[in-house]
């Protein structure tokens, strides 16, 4: 066991809990996903586990010195009067390496275009990045993330913005990143059965219920913990080897 991250009877919040107190430990190799409604508090629990928000009460242990975090945010904004390159965002990745005041190193540059090109975006590096599709975006900002040769990959939907084929593909990448099994990653994503058809860990998090487990895929993904989660009967089917999750409808007499 190689664990990373140890979150000890903490609740999570910013003026006041919205969860808690949870425990919950992350081990390099998992690959957790993290589902709820809108406003839930995923993204307010995956900031306390990138160290950006501390808890408000019990407290979160590194246990690996030096722990490197890679993060892809939902929503990333640029100055679109400043004419960065998607190498140059994905070079990003390697600040804290380079320092402020120094240059890249060719190994820098070097991890950067391996990055890009593992993404399939090694032919766009020299374009501006605010020319570049959402989800060409998406993909240079997982390239910035990898660069930095995290611990931890933290992933705020990574398929936002992308169409049906480039989200696919980014399934798939993430699959193999995780089979390589040499850092944790931590997904949320709004689509359930793209969630569960990669990961092997589930956070269900909903603070309106007070609703917090966290465990192996095995034991969470059931119909009776969905429907509380989000508040509407779900249903699980399996179809083509591959596990389905709907939100059932509901009838008059329902509620």
């Amino acid at each position: 066991m190689d664990l990373l991250i140890r979150l000890e009877a903490a609740a999570i919040g910013h003026d006041r809990p919205l969860v808690g107190p949870i425990d919950l430990a992350i081990e390099r190799g998992d690959f957790w996903g993290v589902v709820g409604p809108n406003g839930a508090g995923k993204t307010t629990l995956a900031m306390t586990l990138l160290g950006l928000i501390p808890p408000l009460s019990g407290r979160i242990r590194f246990e690996k010195p030096g722990l490197r975090f890679g993060y892809v945010p939902q929503r990333h904004t640029l100055d679109a009067d400043y004419p960065l390159s998607a190498f140059d965002v994905a070079l990003m990745g390697r600040t804290d390496r380079i320092g402020l005041l120094s240059r890249p190193s060719a190994a820098d540059c070097r991890r950067t275009m391996d990055e890009l090109d593992r993404l399939g975006m090694g032919a766009a590096a020299s374009r501006r990045f605010r020319d570049l599709s959402g989800g060409e975006k998406q993909r240079v900002l997982m390239a910035r993330a990898l660069a930095s040769e995290p611990d931890v990959l933290v992933l705020d939907e990574p398929t936002e913005g992308i169409d049906l084929a480039g989200e696919s593909d980014m399934m798939s990448f993430l699959r193999d990143l995780h089979r390589a099994g040499d850092l944790a990653v931590i997904m949320i994503e709004h689509h359930m059965t793209d969630v569960i058809s990669i990961v092997d860990h589930l956070c269900l998090i909903n603070h309106r219920e007070a609703l917090f487990e966290a465990g192996p895929i095995g034991a969470l993904l059931t119909e009776q913990r969905l429907s509380i989660l989000y508040g509407r009967p779900v249903q699980i089917d399996e179809c083509q080897e591959r596990t389905h999750v709907h939100v059932r409808e509901q009838g008059p007499g329902d509620g």
